[in-house]
């Protein structure tokens, strides 16, 4: 039986060792936090492919929603809520253009046919775009249950072991050494998110990667009004199963470009409740949690996914983790069992080392 090391028990790796469990491989899960998945908490969580970056993003976004529906039942009926996402946020006409050109089911609604759908605006746009295929996840808990399906099945959790390097063989890399010891493997996944880089410069690859820092406030619990994930021109609005509020600290937070060190902590919570209160027929609620992470985001933006040219070494990491995290486990584990996949093409590794 193969051995596989997945190096990062965040979403990403989750997904990847949930699915090579499946398959039959022993599987351990190494990650030098405490508590495993805990980073992915700051996660908007919005499941879509209504925003992309091109043609071939949007196929792998596409297909990405498919693979949570499949996930969804693996992993039980509150996984994912399929509520639907409503945006009034950019050039309507035009993404309704294009995301029908590409196939997708997209619905322009007038302001009484939103106001049917979403009662709790407190000011109805002129018109929306109401994408119905889409939905929400919460990523701690559906990151924790992807974890316990992958053990339950075999697989071994190892916490608070920090990975320092890869062992390099002849060619090939054959483990692993943490700040506690070696760890060997017939095949390695790195799913470390930020920390990819780091291990994979001694082997000569480069993966370039952005800073994108990103804040998340969610309030306390409030009345259960919001039915859909709301996309406005100032931020993404979404209402979570127990009634809080998640809020990105910034409109199209998937795209913020500064790089801000301060972190404003009463600026943030106040900027976020007001812009709340402002659409949303709420009373405002109080701040529960504000939230602070580093996305993993490759130098251009995109996915960086699957064989990296080195022999038993794989990677994955990209933002946004949520919407691919199903996909990319399903395709990791395939790829590694010898069955490539088309969707994977444009993001590979070998991308940076070729520039």
């Amino acid at each position: 039986m193969a051995k596989f090391l997945v190096v990062g028990a965040g979403i990403i790796g989750a997904a990847i060792a949930e699915r090579l469990t499946a398959q039959g491989g022993e599987v351990i899960i190494v990650d030098g936090g405490p508590v495993a998945g805990s980073a992915t908490g700051v996660s908007f969580g919005w499941i879509n492919a209504s925003f992309y970056a091109d043609e071939a993003h949007f196929r792998l976004r596409y297909e990405g929603l498919k693979a949570w529906r499949r996930a969804s039942e693996r992993l039980g009926t509150g996984a994912v809520d399929w509520r639907g996402a409503l945006s009034w946020e950019g050039d309507l006409e035009a993404q309704e253009e294009s995301l029908r050109a590409l196939g997708y089911e997209v619905t322009s609604l007038s302001r009484t046919q939103l106001a049917g759908v979403e009662p709790s605006l407190k000011h109805s746009p002129e018109a929306v775009l109401h994408f119905t295929l889409e939905g929400a996840g919460a990523p701690v808990q559906v990151t924790q249950a992807m974890l316990g399906r992958a053990v339950s099945s075999g697989a071994q959790l190892v916490l608070g072991q920090k990975v320092l390097s890869l062992l390099a063989g002849d060619g090939n890399v054959v483990g692993v050494e943490t700040d506690a010891g070696l760890m060997m493997a017939d095949h390695v996944v790195l799913a470390a998110g930020n920390g990819t880089s780091a291990l994979l410069t001694p082997l000569g690859l480069d993966l370039p990667m952005l800073d994108r820092p990103g804040d998340m406030v969610v309030t306390a619990p409030a009345e259960a009004t919001l039915k859909h994930v709301l996309v406005t021109p100032e931020r993404e609005i979404r209402q979570d199963a127990g009634g809080r509020f998640w809020l990105p600290s910034s409109p199209g937070h998937q795209q913020v470009t500064d790089t801000p060190e301060a972190f404003h902590r009463e600026e943030i919570a106040e900027g976020a409740l007001n812009i709340l209160t402002e659409v949303v027929d709420v009373a405002r609620p109080r701040v529960e949690r504000l939230m602070r992470a580093r996305r993993p985001v490759p130098d251009d933006g995109l996915p960086v996914v699957g064989a990296t040219g080195v022999e038993g070494l794989t990677v994955a990491v990209m933002h946004s983790g949520i919407t691919l995290a199903a996909l990319v486990g399903e395709l990791v584990a395939c790829e590694i069992a010898g069955q490539t996949s088309d969707l994977l093409k444009p993001y590979r590794l070998a991308r940076f080392q070729e520039a």
